[in-house]
């Protein structure tokens, strides 16, 4: 499928769609801000929940969502040679689709995030048919550093996005937010992403984000506990170890979301999943990892 993407015409998002990146966004630096008390830093959980629930595959009308010079595939770094072929965005390609990714933030109480820079642009080679997101662009935005990634079709329409904080703390050293898009640790040299068991494709790791040209999969029926989610996704050291590989269940997927990590030292509980009151100690919590790109 021959992918020449030209710039979309100006439009804009659909409202609720708009309203929802807003409310993200904001419950995003919100997150980032607090310092009192964990439970406030559950801010964000709303878009998380959100998360989960694309990335299980359930059938909701949300599309799949969460500096530095660009890191091409390099020998030794676990990159695979089946690495799928990408093709730099333009500058009007880039300013076209920025425009859309930071569309609403132009009302931000954050005075910086009202402008925005573009950090990447590329589009998928001769992608597989169904792919999700052609194209996709990354912004930096707000006091707090905001990196947005935005997916969209042949036709310019968003259809992913995911998105990190210089500094923030993931629960695991990859962090799948869509389809096709989500964030590694600097430890992480290679990721595949896979549509239940199916064969793995090999994601592009570009400053922090990793894509792969994925299918949406939506699923009709509420899933059993013991069932697969959609998407199975692997990460790799450079070595190639296994550092990390997603919940093998809904059952494992729901304990992970329920549960708790600390700050990458091990010395404060920054989430509690669940609705649990309280916060526990943090010998109980794993630590997280930290996003600095």
């Amino acid at each position: 499928m021959n992918t020449q993407l030209t710039p979309p015409p100006d439009h804009d998002l659909r409202p609720a769609a708009r309203n929802r990146q807003r409310d993200e966004l904001i419950a995003i630096v919100d997150h980032e801000s607090a310092q009192a008390a964990p439970r406030r830093r559950l801010v964000p959980l709303a878009a998380a929940a959100a998360v989960v629930a694309v990335t299980a595959g359930l059938a909701i009308g949300v599309p799949a969502l969460r500096g530095d010079k660009a890191q091409p595939p390099a020998s030794g770094t676990g990159i695979s040679a089946a690495t799928p072929p990408i093709a730099m965005l333009t500058t009007a390609e880039k300013d076209k689709y920025a425009k859309t990714c930071h569309h609403g933030g132009e009302a931000s109480p954050d005075p910086a995030a009202r402008t925005y820079t573009v950090l990447d642009g590329f589009k998928w080679v001769n992608p597989p048919a169904g792919t999700h997101a052609l194209a996709w662009v990354v912004i930096k935005s707000g006091s707090k550093g905001l990196a947005t990634a935005c997916g969209f079709d042949a036709k310019g329409k968003q259809t992913e996005y995911g998105w990190a904080i210089k500094g923030e703390t993931k629960m695991d050293a990859v962090d799948k937010t869509g389809a096709g898009v989500g964030t590694y640790a600097r430890s992480v040299a290679r990721i595949t992403v896979a549509i239940g068991t199916g064969p793995a494709t090999e994601a592009v790791l570009r400053n922090g984000f990793f894509f792969a040209p994925m299918r949406y999969v939506y699923t009709l029926t509420r899933p059993a506990p013991s069932d697969s989610p959609t998407y199975t996704v692997r990460g790799y050291a450079a070595t190639g170890k296994l550092i990390y590989a997603s919940p093998r269940t809904y059952r494992e997927l729901k304990a992970k979301s329920d549960g708790c990590f600390t700050n990458p030292e091990g010395t404060k509980v920054v989430f509690v999943g669940g609705g649990r009151k309280g916060t526990p100690p943090v010998s109980q919590c794993p630590r997280g990892v930290a996003w600095n790109w």
